[in-house]
């Protein structure tokens, strides 16, 4: 009898054990770490070509961008001539027109160029005359620049190559570098009260060593000044013909440090 109910109490516990459920094998989480490489690149080339030319009055967008405008040769009323190309460039000169005015010769009389005409987001207006100059050399090779100007000879009748304005003169005064990179940094302060034009280079803008890097203009005078910033002063004892008197104006840019 004893074993019957061992027996007994074997085949109930045997029955339990196979009516519970599989235990599961748990394994642990993978936390090692695997790495792969790729490439990233990047390359630069000289910027050799023309310079878009830029508002004078406000020359970088709100964005930061540049504000460029179309200029016209206030002299031939049509496109200016091309600025240069290279690594450091004028990108842009205006021309002085003196308007058409009654002859006067008994007294030294003195006559302002118009303000520079240009199109800025499709509308013509007028601004200072000015020069842009860009320099686009590499990092070690901004060595500093000057831009200058000179008058190539006396005003000239176009109907009469004998007829000149001996000794007359231009002038620029509110002349200021304005910065076209929309940065706060600054070159060499030009002077504002006078600059005369004469037959050898003057200076009117310059960069130390380190300076001058990318786009600046010499904007002769503001919004207000715009037309009374370049002068032509003709002395009294010029014989004046009823003519048009011309003449050219070189703009010069050079590296410093090849001087």
């Amino acid at each position: 009898m004893i074993n019957k109910k061992i027996l007994g109490l074997a085949g109930l516990a045997s029955l339990g054990l196979a009516t519970t459920a599989p235990l599961a094998v748990v394994h642990a989480d993978d936390t090692s770490k695997v790495s792969l490489q790729s490439n990233a690149q990047v390359s630069f080339i000289k910027d050799e070509t023309t310079k878009p030319v830029l508002n004078p009055l406000n020359p970088v967008n709100a964005d930061g961008g540049q504000n460029s405008v179309t200029p016209i040769d206030n002299v031939t009323k049509d496109k200016p001539q091309a600025g240069t190309s290279g690594l450091l460039t004028i990108d842009f000169a205006s021309s002085f027109n003196f308007g058409t005015n009654i002859i006067i010769s008994s007294a030294k009389q003195t006559y302002y160029a118009s303000a520079q005409s240009y199109s800025n987001k499709g509308t013509m207006t007028t601004g200072p005359n000015f020069a842009q100059v860009t320099d686009n050399r590499s990092g070690d090779k901004h060595t500093g620049w000057k831009l200058q100007v000179k008058q190539d000879g006396d005003f000239t009748a176009v109907t009469d190559s004998s007829s000149k304005l001996t000794g007359a003169t231009i002038s620029i005064s509110n002349g200021k570098a304005v910065n076209g990179n929309g940065s706060d940094k600054v070159i060499n302060t030009v002077d504002t009260n006078s600059i005369t034009i004469g037959r050898e280079n003057t200076t009117v803008m310059s960069a130390d060593d380190g300076e001058g890097i990318g786009t600046w203009i010499y904007s002769m005078g503001n919004q207000n000044t715009a037309d009374k910033s370049v002068s032509l002063t003709v002395p009294a004892s010029s014989k004046i013909k009823e003519d048009t008197y011309k003449t050219t104006l070189t703009w010069t840019l050079s590296d410093t440090a090849v001087e």
